[in-house]
């Protein structure tokens, strides 16, 4: 799917059907209340009135569905080149601190206070990853906004937050434990402010998509 991907923008085509089904659902209702009309209203007045009246409505769907799909194009990302994505991942690989890197930063910037350090590392990283997810959020409401209102594009990925943060919790308690004596607090902030400086160049990643 993943090669797919890279040659067909599957969610336009999504959208396409979505929108080309809905359409099409309008112009059989709109043919049968038509003849339904023309069979019912006598000739006259009336019967001409309801009659623009239901072209005008089926016009106005045409032109909804159309300025819908185009929104949904304009608001959504540009499928990346596959070389662009390979550079773009290597990048944020590179520029990731691992937990042993950031104790070893504190430890020659601030050898007399590494938590403190730490904790600052730790409170930037998740200033990052929050500007992210504020990001994130803003470009899936947009998408749920301009597609269908069964994608729950903002939904899903609020979803996908709340687990990593309960999974950044759980695995950092977790190597804390691991930890030699008097280490845990150390491995525990330092771990903390890696995996949200990673979360958040993995959203950065997605919406430069």
């Amino acid at each position: 799917m993943g090669y797919i991907n890279e040659w067909v923008h599957l969610e336009a085509i999504q959208a396409l059907i979505h929108h080309a089904s809905a359409v099409i659902t309008a112009i059989f209702i709109f043919a049968v209340s038509a003849r339904l009309i023309a069979y019912l209203i006598p000739d006259g007045h009336a019967k001409r009135l309801v009659m623009i009246i239901d072209d005008v409505v089926l016009v106005a769907v045409f032109g909804l569905a159309g300025w819908r799909l185009l929104s949904y194009m304009w608001f959504q990302p540009q499928v990346t080149p596959a070389a662009q994505k390979v550079q773009l991942v290597q990048s944020v690989a590179d520029g990731a601190d691992s937990a042993d890197e950031l104790i070893a930063q504190c430890r020659k910037l601030s050898p007399d206070d590494l938590l403190q350090c730490l904790r600052q590392k730790k409170l930037q990283a998740e200033r990052a990853m929050a500007d992210a997810v504020a990001r994130m959020s803003t470009d899936m409401r947009a998408l749920d906004k301009v597609g269908s209102t069964k994608i729950g594009a903002a939904r899903s990925f609020d979803a996908a937050q709340a687990t990593f943060l309960l999974y950044r919790e759980t695995e950092c308690r977790w190597l804390s434990t691991t930890a030699r004596s008097g280490a845990a607090d150390t491995v525990y902030q330092a771990c903390m402010a890696d995996l949200a400086h990673r979360r958040a160049a993995r959203i950065d990643q997605i919406l430069r998509r």
